[in-house]
């Protein structure tokens, strides 16, 4: 088992309590809503082609424009290892004034004005975060952490706490426990969030529209429970189980799990390569050199892709011909740790292997679109730098320097995203 997995099924213990009145009061405000609004500093037509680019060491968000393939700035203080970014949902319409929401490891929750570059305000509900939502209005984020054990829904405007869910539940032994949260994703149509119980091995649904926030469904999936992807029709949701080494097909209107897809090995399926032209979805497994492919009607297996390593991300688009992946948490003694690949989708084969290494060392990640499909952007690790390729052909674009210790990259296209 890699250390990467190892570490993330064994469960630590919670540290302390917080309530909502210790989350408060970590809440800083670094420019007041009634200010007006700093002069819009990047120079970009259109903000769902903005790329967040998460900076793991100084804790900060590079800004890419994905039009010009160049970094228009930093915004720093947002906590060390960010982990995870949504946007406020206005931005699908090109609003000028929306925001963006990043989550760190280290606990942070941070209030971006995107026109301006702006750190708004943040606050700290835990250490260990892995996963945040922003609900169907933008007036509420939902943020879920592995310590304490408990998501904490939030006012998207203040960042007020407004409600904690301690995570506490029956595991599929039967045993009463705490339980880290692992995913959170609102329900499309629902008004709903879907909260993920990683231990517990349960999903929960939380009433948004009542102001006591009720857990109204609970639903048992499976072990060890991690990441997960809406299909096209955003009905159904593919529970990871690192556990039972498959994804749960999670039905959000009747909330019940209705099938299962066996995978290669543990599954990583973010941030979602659902190709609905040809009835395919494709899911990372991590500690195995495969991707998993299956229908999506049948819920079947078709392919286990033989990969160039272990896996961790893969990506699509409606507009490109291929899925790529990385092999970022490969713990062999493969000398692979800078390579990336596309794979045909119709033959069902890697078709390119790119090694990124031949212009920048070390380890590349996450591969994600531009809006329109035309390239993808891999961030690389250790170089401190983003390469640009030709989603088509796997041509080299462009270099983007200036980056500290870039990870994940979020683009403001995801406004339109569950």
């Amino acid at each position: 088992m890699s250390e990467q997995l190892a570490a993330s099924t064994v469960r630590p213990p919670s540290f302390r309590e917080l309530g909502l009145e210790g989350i408060a009061d970590s809440l800083e405000v670094h420019r007041e809503e009634t200010d007006p609004p700093a002069t819009p500093q990047y120079d970009c037509p259109d903000l769902r082609d903005l790329l967040l680019v998460a900076e793991r060491q100084p804790g900060s968000v590079a800004v890419i424009d994905t039009t010009r393939h160049e970094r228009l700035g930093r915004i720093e203080n947002v906590g060390r290892a960010p982990h995870s970014i949504v946007f406020h949902r206005s931005l699908a319409e090109n609003d000028p004034e929306a925001s963006a929401y990043v989550q760190s490891r280290q606990g942070w929750v941070s209030k971006l004005d995107l026109a301006s570059g702006d750190l708004v305000r943040r606050v700290r509900a835990g250490t260990s975060g892995r996963a945040i939502a922003i609900s169907a209005d933008s007036n509420y984020l939902l943020a879920g952490y592995y310590n304490p054990n408990h998501a904490v829904v939030l006012d998207a405007e203040t960042l007020e706490p407004l409600h904690r869910l301690p995570a506490h539940a029956v595991d599929p032994d039967g045993q009463s426990i705490a339980s880290r949260i692992c995913t959170v994703r609102d329900v499309p149509g629902e008004r709903c969030f879907l909260v993920v119980l990683k231990d517990a091995g349960r999903a929960w649904f939380v009433d948004y529209d009542d102001p006591s926030f009720p857990i109204v469904d609970e639903v048992a999936v499976g072990r060890t429970l991690h990441d997960a992807v809406y299909g096209s029709d955003e009905r159904y949701c593919y529970l990871a189980s690192q556990g039972d080494e498959c994804l749960y097909v999670l039905d959000v209107r009747e909330r019940a799990v209705v099938d299962r897809v066996p995978t290669a090995g543990p599954p990583h399926p973010t941030p979602g390569a659902i190709d609905e032209s040809r009835g395919l979805g494709f899911t990372g497994t991590v500690m195995s050199d495969a991707i998993t492919a299956w229908d999506l009607e049948s819920r079947e297996p078709v392919a286990d892709i033989e990969v160039p390593g272990h896996g961790m991300f893969c990506n699509s688009h409606p507009d490109s011909d291929y899925v790529w992946g990385d092999v970022i948490f490969d713990d062999t003694d493969r000398d692979n740790e800078g390579v990336i690949y596309a794979i045909d989708p119709d033959d069902l084969v890697v078709s390119t292997v790119i090694d990124t290494t031949e212009w920048a060392p070390g380890r590349s990640l996450h591969p994600e679109f531009t809006r329109d499909g035309s390239h993808v952007y891999v961030s690389c690790w250790d170089a401190g730098k983003l390469l640009v390729f030709d989603s088509s052909t796997g041509a080299l674009t462009a270099e983007i320097d200036g980056l500290e210790t870039p990870t994940g990259t979020f683009l403001g296209d995801r406004a339109t995203e569950p």
